[in-house]
């Protein structure tokens, strides 16, 4: 992205540039380019999020780009668009104001200060284009980077007034010897994923205070996934092949449940965290692979199509009751286990007012025995189980193939009768959804 010019990817396919995407090292033929991802976007109902370039780029040509995107005619770059065939303005809302400054991997680097003070100039020129425009500001690559919260500090500190949101990023590995012990623990990072969201968003409203300002920023946490095995070598070096197979990580059970503990983090965190995106969708660390003959859908498809098909409406205030095991107990390094004490259970639920329907996502991070869980509703009553499944298996190891599809895949779970009170019975290592029919 600190690479690329939006320009390439817009106009006549035929005409458009071969160009060496010299982050990865591979050759972007820019086929798929802007126009081509909002005919997606509307396609399949999604909202898009785009991008711009603050490494190489400059603040006049991120304008430039909104304007070409959401002016409807008059100008040098509305025109260009309706030139390529789109009469109307896209109206893309969310922007993303550079991606990942801080890292050094990053083309085009920079300091906060630096970075904070570009955002600023060109947030206030896009404004300028008019909209509703959601502008998100590049906040730090993690929680393992030095300068991991004083960076978002230092830049907030400069356009705190000119945008609406801070990115946050973070992916996650089982780096520890693959044993129960290291399981255990790698099932509770989805609470290090909490913390990050607390952590950045003390730091808005630290800024909000100091600028004393009456606007609450909310959060982007716009990239997040497991990520650990493809890593170096030829898994993030195209070598200036077009199409390389590039981060094609291979996901099992074990990463299934924790990604589904990120849903449940995310919606658990929803009246902050406005923005949730899984990196990324086909092929590249993704929930569906390709060959040329189809598409396979990998373990921890599961768990974030549940959240997308049942997860709506209100996410419901819970008080969870449940027993804990030590984590830091287990052996691991101090710095590493920073829970101490990690819930067996964790479970988030979301209720529709306007459908009647409501959604219980339940991980189970007990290895070894079933749980069981109580539901006591209040505010409204479940009168029917529309739907309840269950994500486990006896290997946390084991993933999906071409030639074994379904190793790793939903099995129907035996679901309690609905009711003001319901008890649900989870298998160990487990990841369960209950789709619910309820009345106020």
């Amino acid at each position: 992205m600190s690479g690329y010019n939006w320009l390439d990817g817009v106009g006549p396919r035929p005409q458009r540039p071969r160009v060496l995407e010299r982050a990865w090292n591979s050759l972007e033929t820019n086929q798929f380019g802007t126009n081509e991802f909002i005919d997606w976007c509307r396609m399949v109902g999604a909202e898009p999020l785009l991008g711009m370039n603050f490494g190489t780029g400059t603040a006049e040509m991120a304008v430039a780009y909104v304007e070409y995107c959401n002016l409807e005619r008059g100008t040098k770059w509305s025109d260009l668009r309706r030139s390529h065939g789109y009469d109307k303005p896209h109206n893309v809302r969310y922007w993303c104001l550079g991606n990942e400054m801080d890292g050094p991997w990053q083309i085009g680097q920079m300091q906060a200060r630096d970075y904070g003070r570009k955002a600023r100039d060109a947030a206030r020129q896009m404004r300028v284009i008019g909209g509703n425009l959601q502008l998100i500001a590049c906040g730090s690559s993690g929680t393992n980077m030095p300068q991991y919260l004083i960076w978002d500090r230092e830049v907030l500190e400069e356009c705190y007034d000119q945008v609406d949101g801070v990115s946050l990023h973070a992916y996650y590995g089982n780096t520890q010897t693959l044993t129960a012990i290291s399981s255990a623990r790698y099932l509770a990072m989805n609470l290090d994923m909490d913390r990050q969201i607390r952590e950045v968003g003390a730091v808005c409203d630290y800024v909000q205070g100091l600028r004393k300002s009456s606007k609450r920023l909310w959060l982007s946490f716009d990239e997040w996934n497991v990520w650990y095995r493809a890593r170096s070598g030829d898994a993030v070096n195209g070598r200036g092949q077009f199409a390389p197979k590039l981060l094609e990580e291979v996901y099992n059970l074990e990463d299934a449940l924790l990604v589904g503990g990120f849903v449940n983090t995310l919606l658990r965190n929803a009246e902050r965290v406005r923005v949730g995106c899984l990196a990324q969708l086909v092929n590249v660390i993704a929930p569906l692979v390709t060959n040329d003959t189809g598409v396979l859908r990998q373990s921890i498809y599961y768990p974030y199509a549940w959240a997308l098909r049942y997860a709506r409406g209100r996410v419901l205030n819970m008080r969870v009751e449940c027993d804990t095991y030590p984590i830091r107990a287990a052996g691991l390094q101090p710095d590493v286990a920073r829970n101490d004490e990690v819930p067996f259970v964790d479970v988030v639920a979301t209720q529709d007012p306007q459908n009647g329907q409501a959604c219980v996502l339940m991980l189970n991070r007990d290895l070894d025995a079933e749980r069981e869980l109580m539901l006591e509703w209040r505010d409204v009553t479940p009168t029917r189980v529309l739907t309840c499944e269950t994500l486990t298996g006896s290997d946390l190891k084991a993933f999906n193939t071409f030639e074994q599809p379904r190793r790793v895949a939903p099995q129907r779970l035996d679901p309690p009768i609905a009711g003001a009170r319901m008890t649900f019975k989870l298998p160990p290592r487990s990841y369960t959804v209950a789709h619910l029919a309820t009345m106020a």
